[in-house]
């Protein structure tokens, strides 16, 4: 960590040597915040002690007019809302620093302002480097100790956390420091009164639907990438996050990437619902805050004429393929060949298409060479598939996954989806998806 701090943090970190001693806080919550309304700063979850808020408000040099008003309005409710305790001093420029009381909730605010003039992000950076400013700024207060827990709990302005979400982290019981990160349950609101109007309720639904398909998807897979990977659902240990190097800086997609690599380092923990566990409710709306992710693809959703019927998914074959794949790395280790084909298929001598077309897509990003290499790297087993799950890690896995769909199993509707033998095998082993769907299901029908 203090590696990290020294080489590779924002330089926002710098500042914090001016912050007065007080009473170290219990839980840090980080917000990157982009032309958002002010509902957000709502009295937060309790907490055993006091909490911290670490809020990004930040926008680019390209942003609209539109966007720069917003980000004020919200810095304005800030400072209407909340204590003055302390800014940063003259001598750092491109950000300011301040800390504010909340006078309703025990928990004060840490602003960081990278939305005025001359402290603006730049225009590639996007939420991954406001998310990173924020994270560094916990990660060193994590490190000095001002901050006690652990975690950094990471959200957004579109989220209602729920009484027990400070709780549940704490709740984990992470002696040994196994866990790199947790993911909470979460679920999408479907009122109407807390979204644009029905449409976006239901692109929403459907766009939910497929990220949880595709979850369950990995799971039956047996990949060690089997989680959602929602910016506002996780929560990060600071030693493991260091250990990453940080949030990457990215306009979008900067949550998978960081689990991706948190996932090599540490056991990415999805928590489960339960009532001292509650999900995290995420609203349904459309953004065009980052160019993928949530709220774009709800934009292209409520774009088409028949969503329920044009929207789509992937084939369900593509996860029996992954599965093959991956099942097939015992065997491959006591050959000790990077033959792909005597190792995923030993016992099928005549190749179904989909079969010839997962050797080739295996054979085009490179995997016989990742096998030589793991295999010159590892005394056993267990090494072996370490290697090999960091190099086939959760973006080489949607690549492969990708190929498989451009060149043969092409996605499909949710209608020739839920008749598929192989997504009954997905709903009979994953309640979670099979939950989803009973609701989804009830509310069509309503």
């Amino acid at each position: 960590m203090e590696k990290y701090l020294r080489l590779y943090a924002e330089p926002e970190v710098a500042a914090l040597d001016e912050l007065p001693d007080q009473e170290p806080w219990t839980n840090v919550l980080v917000i990157p915040a982009c032309n958002e309304a002010p509902a957000f700063l709502r009295p937060p979850p309790p907490s055993e002690g006091r909490s911290l808020m670490i809020l990004v408000i930040n926008e680019s040099e390209s942003a609209a007019s539109i966007v720069s008003l917003s980000n004020q309005a919200l810095g304005g409710a800030v400072k209407e809302q909340f204590v003055p305790q302390w800014h940063s001093g003259t001598g750092f420029s491109g950000f300011e620093l301040s800390l504010f009381q909340d006078p309703l909730a025990p928990r004060d605010l840490l602003l960081v302002d990278r939305f005025s003039e001359g402290r603006k992000i730049p225009a590639k950076g996007g939420v991954g480097h406001a998310r990173k400013i924020g994270a560094d700024l916990a990660t060193s207060l994590i490190y000095s100790k001002r901050i006690l827990s652990p975690w950094i709990h990471c959200s957004d302005g579109d989220v209602h956390l729920p009484e027990t979400y400070f709780a549940c982290s704490h709740a984990v019981q992470d002696a040994g420091g196994k866990y790199s990160a947790l993911v909470y349950p979460y679920h999408h609101s479907d009122d109407q009164g807390d979204a644009e109007n029905e449409d976006v309720i239901l692109a929403t639904q459907l766009y939910e639907f497929s990220l949880r398909y595709y979850v369950a998807g990995m799971k039956y897979a047996r990949s060690p990438y089997a989680f959602h990977t929602i910016g506002s659902t996780m929560a990060v240990r600071a030693s493991h996050y260091a250990k990453v190097r940080g949030f990457p800086r990215r306009e979008a997609g900067e949550d998978f990437y960081l689990l991706n690599k948190l996932a090599k380092v540490g056991i990415v923990l999805e928590l489960e619902a339960s009532p001292d566990c509650q999900p995290i409710e995420i609203e349904a709306r459309r953004s065009d805050r980052v160019p993928f992710g949530t709220g774009a693809a709800v934009n292209k959703i409520t774009a088409l004429s028949h969503p329920e019927s044009e929207f789509r998914f992937y084939h369900p074959m593509v996860f029996v393929l992954l599965r093959l794949w991956l099942q097939a790395l015992p065997a491959i280790w006591q050959s000790r060949s990077s033959d792909l084909t005597s190792g995923v298929f030993p016992d099928h001598p005549e190749k179904s298409n989909a079969q010839l077309l997962l050797l080739d897509g295996l054979k085009e990003m490179g995997t016989q060479k990742a096998l030589e290499h793991a295999f010159r790297q590892s005394k056993d087993l267990d090494q072996f598939t370490r290697q090999m799950h960091t190099w086939f890690d959760a973006f080489r896995t949607l690549k492969l996954i990708h190929a498989l769909r451009d060149n043969l199993l092409s996605s499909v509707s949710y209608r020739t989806l839920e008749v598929n033998q192989i997504f009954c095998t997905l709903l009979s082993q994953d309640t979670l998806l099979s939950d989803y769907k009973k609701r989804f299901e009830s509310r069509r029908n309503n």
